[in-house]
């Protein structure tokens, strides 16, 4: 009897009732691991996909899309994966992003050509990606995706290797639309 008083006594003047632990602990395992998850497919639209992936900073959403034809004068299994993106979030200043990567590192301080119909823009370098200007250049550069039918994307590696990326502008209008509506 005297241990089940002191049992009670205990439970009484805890600061966390009893019952509540086993809940502190899955709420701790929850919430001490940062969020890693892999992007989630949503959709693809012939030559384009969407993804979603939650992050701590909020919702990423992005179309992707990779070349059909890749030139140059370099060693393909030098290179690694090569896409672009028009990315939405974290935020809603961060909309129609639109970047590159090139599978290598770009030769530093250099310009990438982005070039739909024959009209060419350039965009500036970081490492393995490239971004245009702004968010004008942006706006500009998707209204021109959406009308076109293949994008080139010219760039020059560290190793002042020559590369051209051909896409496909295939399905890109849908996708585009499908992105909005899964991340406003």
């Amino acid at each position: 009897m005297f241990a089940r008083e002191e049992t009670m006594n205990a439970q009484r003047f805890s600061p966390v009732p009893t019952y509540l632990f086993p809940i502190f602990l899955v709420l701790l395992a929850c919430f001490s691991f940062e969020v890693r998850a892999e992007p989630k497919k949503l959709e693809d639209f012939k030559d384009w996909s969407v993804y979603k992936k939650d992050t701590d900073a909020g919702r990423v959403c992005f179309m992707s899309s990779v070349p059909k034809k890749l030139r140059g004068d370099y060693n393909r299994a030098n290179r690694g994966d090569t896409r672009i993106f028009i990315s939405h979030g974290p935020g809603k200043s961060e909309r129609d992003v639109v970047s590159v990567i090139a599978g290598y590192r770009y030769l530093n301080q250099s310009t990438v050509t982005f070039e739909i119909d024959k009209r060419k823009t350039p965009l500036f370098t970081l490492e393995n990606r490239a971004w245009s200007q702004g968010p004008e250049d942006d706006q500009r550069l998707i209204v021109a995706m959406k009308r076109g039918a293949k994008l080139i994307i010219t760039g020059t590696s560290s190793r002042n290797n020559k590369t051209v990326d051909e896409y496909s502008l295939s399905g890109f209008t849908k996708a585009k639309a499908f992105l909005d509506r899964a991340c406003p």
